[in-house]
């Protein structure tokens, strides 16, 4: 047991806002399903890590009035707390696998089989249930409501479970109070009534002696709304199943979520007070501690925010169109940030801000006092550029949130300092590691025009596509529509008409994502999956405040998912994702690596295991040097043998640039968007959701009979969740210098 590894894993834990942090051992999971056990999804697993964020106890206690349906500042849940999660378990096994260990992360929510697959015959099964991993890590309890229960927090916490072959210390399982005294509270307010209807008998979960009974409901009359988003005002059928489900969705179409009640009307016994002037639910004791305004400006400089400030909320008092008590009964003051919008920025920055930045900033703002113990909300109904503008901090082209606590603070004005620098390349390729990136390389404007010239002359493109689009919603049958778009080229002064170079940012995600994928006994593509959407939103977290530094140095920034515009897309439970060959012609014209057989760029350190993003400034960095290493694909051809449709074609065209050749794949794309894009080859992935599904690659009427094939796809509602693992990544031989072949 490695006692010094330990205290760092929870320590790193923490600095990357967890809340709570369990460590369990391997023992400790024997009675978990087949398929869902650590050493089913990694082999070499020896320790559990569970890692937690607090609900804001506002959010809870406020959200879902006057129905369930309306979410609210409990929306917070799926904006903010799950995406943070995400990145505490991806950033904290590339912690634990740089130091040596596999370690597989898993994702916080929302990739599960809707229905039992193969010898597991739970429904609604995730790679692993967190709630259970979170009792076996010493973190707490499991209560009458199925729910996981601690002891500070009761309910209101969400957790993510990292898998690792480190052997950690692990924690004492929970011997405190009774965390569940049947208070029933669940019972009452389920709106489907799922703990009286449809139980098909009660639980007995055994985790390292402990036992906790609780109802065995039905999950589908339980995801009525909260999963498949039905309203809860229809009448509700006695008997609820996936064709159920189905039928209502038909009939009725998608209504909205909802805040689930069995969480809203939980507390702890010791925690628990009522307060009916406040809201209908319990509310948490919590214990007020000191406040230190610079933790606040932390938070400020973290998010690289540029305005902040704090009013009084007598300052609303007599005001018509802003009224904080409606929104925090017991709030004190308003908090309003902004962040400016980058210079020249495009739509993916903007919403990049105002669904991912600003969000992750006003959560932590109202998450520090409610940690402390007052009252912090965010995510209301308020207006937030009108608060703004009222407290005299608005500008345009700035997002805008507003934050409401229940402290009495000073009020403040602050403003970020800009310090303008001069930019030298390798200080700057430091920067961008510093904010995370693995790898950095650059080229100018100059040589990208070389290379396009080469390769238009090699490389005929067609002037335009048909692409095939699903309009239907997330749960219904596929509806197709063709759109056609047009083929070129882009180059960098398609984003900035001044390029004048392109930083080129790669993020390796965990090895044990692909290693483990389809073979190992849970036969899942869940983390691979995972993986793939994570790094991207890390990398646009890199990209942002490398396009900020530009700024604040009087260059501007753009970040592109792929320079070229020549990738396609992946089959993800997040929607489409640019696949890996996303800016494969920008890794080679900076010198990270070369293309690989199956078009997907291979570096030296990572092989095919990472992803890019292009960032285009109107700042000239010198070209670094092209690739010369080794060639780790000249006589291997197991992406070719491996491809399930046989696109990848055993035939390169040469290209030269400043005197060196590089081949360039010949790829039948049409082939491969059949299995990676749309998902008609089982074994690329939907067969491990339970979709057996194998439809030949058509030689003509291609279009056609696409369409014709995703009609007569069956999907049921495990349509949502469809991940595709590549076949011709999965079979790369070289995974990197650390693990060679």
């Amino acid at each position: 047991m490695n006692e010094n590894l330990t205290k760092e894993v929870k320590e790193y834990a923490k600095k990357l806002g967890a809340d709570i942090v369990g460590i369990g051992s391997i023992e400790r999971f024997k009675n978990a399903p087949k398929r869902m056990s650590p050493e089913d999804l990694l082999p070499s697993a020896k320790s559990v890590i569970v890692c937690g964020i607090h609900h804001l106890d506002a959010s809870v206690e406020l959200g879902g009035e006057p129905t369930p349906h309306n979410i609210g500042p409990y929306g917070s849940q799926s904006s903010v707390m799950n995406p943070k999660l995400d990145d505490i378990s991806f950033l904290m096994a590339k912690f634990l696998e740089n130091k040596g260990y596999d370690t597989l992360p898993i994702v916080s929510s929302n990739i599960w089989r809707y229905k039992g697959y193969k010898d597991l015959k739970i429904h609604f099964a995730p790679d692993i249930a967190h709630r259970y991993a979170a009792v076996a890590c010493g973190l707490g309890e499991i209560g009458w409501s199925g729910l996981f229960l601690h002891p500070e927090f009761g309910p209101r916490v969400r957790l993510v479970t990292i898998i690792t072959s480190a052997e950690l210390i692990p924690d004492p399982m929970y011997e405190g109070e009774k965390l569940c005294d049947r208070c029933m509270e669940c019972v009452k307010n389920c709106p489907t009534d799922s703990f009286r209807k449809e139980v098909k008998k009660i639980n007995e979960i055994e985790i390292d002696g402990r036992i906790f009974k609780f109802p065995d409901t039905n999950k589908w009359r339980c995801g009525w709304a909260e999963n498949f988003c039905l309203n809860l005002f229809l009448k509700i059928p006695e008997k609820i199943d996936e064709n159920v489900i189905i039928e209502n969705l038909e009939k009725y179409g998608l209504f909205a979520g909802e805040e689930g009640c069995c969480l809203k009307f939980c507390m702890v016994p010791s925690k628990r007070y009522y307060d009916k002037n406040y809201c209908r639910a319990p509310r948490r004791k919590k214990e007020k501690k000191e406040i230190k305004i610079e933790e606040i400006k932390k938070i400020f400089d973290k998010y690289l925010i540029d305005f902040l400030c704090i009013k009084n909320v007598n300052f609303f008092k007599n005001d018509f169109s802003i009224n904080p008590k409606l929104h925090l009964p017991d709030v004190s003051s308003v908090i309003s940030i902004g962040i400016k919008k980058p210079k020249d920025y495009d739509t993916e920055i903007e919403n990049y801000i105002k669904h991912r930045l600003i969000q992750y900033a006003s959560f932590d703002i109202a998450h520090y006092f409610d940690i402390n113990g007052y009252s912090g909300i965010t995510g209301t109904k308020i207006d937030d550029n009108l608060t703004a503008q009222k407290i005299g901090i608005w500008e345009e082209d700035t997002i805008f949130s507003t934050i409401l606590v229940s402290a009495k603070l000073k009020e403040i004005k602050i403003k970020r300092k800009i310090e303008k620098e001069k930019i030298e390349k390798e200080k700057f390729r430091n920067f961008c590691k510093e904010c995370g990136a693995d790898l950095v390389g650059f080229f100018n404007i100059n040589r990208f025009e070389k290379f396009k010239k080469e390769f238009l002359k090699k490389f005929n493109l067609p002037e335009e596509v048909e692409m095939v689009y699903d309009i239907s919603h997330i749960y219904a049958p596929i509806s197709p529509i063709i759109k056609r778009e047009k083929i070129n080229l882009k180059e960098p002064k398609d984003y900035l008409k001044d390029a004048k170079s392109v930083i080129v940012i790669g993020l390796h995600y965990p090895d044990a994502c692909l290693d483990t994928a389809k073979i190992t006994p849970a036969e899942t593509v869940g983390p691979y999956a995972f993986s793939q959407f994570e790094s991207l939103n890390l990398l646009t977290d890199i990209a942002y405040k490398i396009i900020k530094k530009l700024n604040d140095c009087g260059y501007k920034g753009i970040y592109s998912y792929d320079l070229t515009g020549l990738s396609s897309k992946i089959l993800s439970s997040r929607g489409f994702l640019p696949d890996n060959r996303s800016n494969s012609y920008s890794v080679l014209l900076s010198g990270l690596g070369y293309i690989g057989k199956n078009g997907v760029p291979i570096t030296k350190e990572f092989g095919q295991r990472q992803r890019f993003f292009s960032i285009i400034t109107d700042f000239e960095f010198e070209n670094d040097p092209l690739y010369n290493g080794e060639n780790f694909c000249e006589d291997c051809y197991e992406c070719i043998k491996n491809c399930p449709t046989s696109a990848i074609k055993r035939k390169n065209v040469k290209i030269e640039i400043e005197n060196k050749i590089f081949e360039i794949p010949v790829i039948d794309e049409f082939s491969c968007d059949w299995a990676k894009r749309y998902g008609l080859i089982g074994k690329e992935g939907p067969k491990y959701m339970g979709i057996n599904v194998d439809f030949k690659v058509p030689t003509k009427n291609k279009t056609r009979k696409l369409i014709e094939n995703l009609m007569n796809l069956k999907l049921g509602v495990q349509k949502r969740h469809l991940n595709i693992c590549e076949e011709c990544i999965r079979n790369c031989k070289y995974k990197g210098e650390k693990k060679k072949w």
